[in-house]
């Protein structure tokens, strides 16, 4: 209670700054983000070979909300809550693996060729199964396969993207590559299956501050703009 009483109070404190709370010498620090990120993936699991043929990378979805806090206009920290659809194709059908994904991850941001930011990521990414079904597209039938399947799957996550400035907030393009370090399939016991997948996805981060400053002055005053 304390933590969020003093929170609040450095937001009232500092209501002119923009995605900073406050600066020290010039850098920004404590600045927050906030907002939704739509994008798709392109994943396969390795070793899938050794028992079909013709295997290809599956295209999926990722869907979900993302949260960075900044210490310095250069580093900061980003995790998300993304519904990540994920898996393989092959000649028996597509496997469709869904989960629910946790990354974490240290940022590194510059400003370069006109743009609010152009940054590199890396950390962990941790998910968590929700689903795994095998579609069968020639026949229209699908069977449930999450029994197949370990629930947590876990492994490396680097990347980088860019960010335009808006008026509210960053419009950012978000590249992705994970390297699964678990053996997620059970099935098979003479190879390790891991996944794999690149993602690309557009995020739109509201500067948090402002935000909140905003909503506590339409609160107060109704008729503000």
């Amino acid at each position: 209670m304390r933590r969020a009483l003093l929170f609040a109070l450095v937001l009232i404190t500092f209501g002119n700054a923009s995605a900073q709370l406050f600066t020290i010498r010039g850098h920004e620090i404590g600045f927050a983000y906030l907002g939704p990120k739509v994008g798709t993936t392109f994943s396969t699991i390795t070793n899938m070979d050794a028992y079909t043929t013709n295997v290809s990378s599956r295209t999926g979805i990722q869907i979900g909300a993302v949260g960075e806090i900044g210490l310095t206009n250069m580093l900061s920290f980003e995790t998300e809550l993304t519904f990540t659809s994920k898996g393989v194709a092959d000649d028996f059908g597509t496997r469709r693996v869904n989960y629910i994904s946790i990354p974490f991850l240290a940022k590194l941001s510059f400003n370069a060729m006109g743009l609010s930011r152009i940054y590199a990521t890396g950390g962990t990414y941790n998910n968590v199964r929700t689903n795994a079904r095998i579609v069968y597209d020639q026949l229209g039938e699908s069977f449930n396969e999450s029994h197949h399947y370990t629930i947590i799957d876990w492994g490396l996550s680097l990347g980088g993207g860019a960010a335009y400035d808006t008026k509210y907030g960053l419009l950012c393009l978000d590249l992705r590559y994970d390297l699964g370090v678990v053996d997620v399939e059970k099935t098979i016991e003479t190879e390790r299956n891991m996944n794999r997948s690149f993602g690309v996805a557009l995020t739109f981060k509201y500067d948090a501050v402002d935000l909140f400053l905003r909503l506590r002055k339409k609160r107060l005053d109704p008729d503000a703009q």
